[in-house]
């Protein structure tokens, strides 16, 4: 069974969102600041996220 985490949606004052993940999650998934997340919306209202590999470099 996935686990579930919950966190809200700070408002950025310019109209935007912010969303903050809470550090279980960050240390659990492995993510780190600069990482690039894939953002799916379901049905139910849920997100699901998944880190996007970045592409290889060419040399």
């Amino acid at each position: 069974m996935a686990k579930r985490w919950c966190t809200t949606i700070q408002d950025a004052g310019s109209g935007d969102g912010i969303l903050l993940f809470p550090d279980g999650l960050l240390e659990e998934m492995g993510w780190v600041e600069g990482d690039v997340l894939d953002c799916q919306f379901q049905d139910d209202g849920s997100v699901q996220l998944q880190e996007i590999a970045p592409p290889c470099s060419e040399k």
